[in-house]
């Protein structure tokens, strides 16, 4: 995956189709959306952010994907501003009114009347102001100078987990020893009267996932990877906690 900061709010990202395979994903996947892209948009959510600088609680961040022929990806993230916002509505809305004027029912009227080549040319006339007036929607107020620093990092290859616990304790107990893996959006379930506790697991080594298996022996009923259940869980489960799960369990013990 190379990444490309292109200036201070944009970012392109080029991951290459075998890059994607070698994680168990597809273009195609990527470019639908589909679930299973969740962890690795997440984790690109991150890169990003961290290029750009972005702050989450004050700032947009605006991503678009492409597919190439080749078959990579291309995706082009923005970071937007309050005042980026109000400078885009402002040139929408600027152009719009533009639009409205170039377009008045007279003028209309005015062409209609009109007979034979006069009335093709006046047609064509008005629809090339107006394709130039909507081209300016997306041109910027200032154009920045070129500041393109390119970064290659390999994907890391995220892992869905879920543990199921005979109760809240054992959990507590597992989010203790787990709590130090490198482990990221991790949620917790319950389903009659057992729970169940999801994350994702970035391995950098091998030693990551036997620890993580050896906790899960000790204290889980059931360990599993990229299973069906968890989406059943996740689908028909009752939420107990939505964020950082493995944080909240594991301040249940001192």
């Amino acid at each position: 995956m190379v990444i490309v900061k292109m200036n201070n709010t944009t970012v392109e990202c080029s991951i290459a189709a075998s890059e994607l395979r070698e994680i168990g994903l597809t273009p195609e996947a990527i470019m639908n959306g589909e679930k299973k892209t969740v962890p690795f948009m997440a984790q690109l959510n991150r890169e990003v952010g961290e290029q750009l600088g972005f702050n989450p609680e004050t700032e947009v961040l605006m991503m678009s994907k492409n597919m190439m022929v080749d078959g990579s990806v291309r995706i082009f993230a923005i970071k937007m501003s309050n005042e980026d916002i109000q400078k885009s509505a402002d040139r929408i809305r600027g152009s719009a009114e533009a639009i409205l004027r170039e377009m008045t029912q007279e003028r209309v009227d005015a062409i209609k009347r009109k007979t034979g080549m006069e009335k093709g040319q006046a047609l064509n006339e008005m629809i090339g102001q107006v394709s130039e007036l909507i081209e300016q929607i997306y041109d910027q107020d200032e154009v920045q100078e070129p500041e393109i620093e390119a970064i290659a990092k390999h994907i890391v290859n995220t892992e869905r987990y879920m543990a199921r616990f005979a109760d809240i304790n054992s959990a507590a107990r597992f989010s203790k020893i787990a709590f130090s893996l490198p482990i990221t959006a991790s949620k917790l379930y319950k389903e009659n009267d057992s729970y169940y506790l999801t994350f994702v697991l970035e391995p950098d080594n091998e030693n990551t996932v036997y620890d993580l298996r050896r906790s899960g022996l000790e204290y889980a009923e059931d360990l599993v990877m990229n299973s069906a259940e968890q989406t059943h869980v996740e689908e028909t489960g009752k939420c107990i906690i939505k964020e950082d799960a493995l944080l909240h369990l594991r301040d249940m013990i001192c």
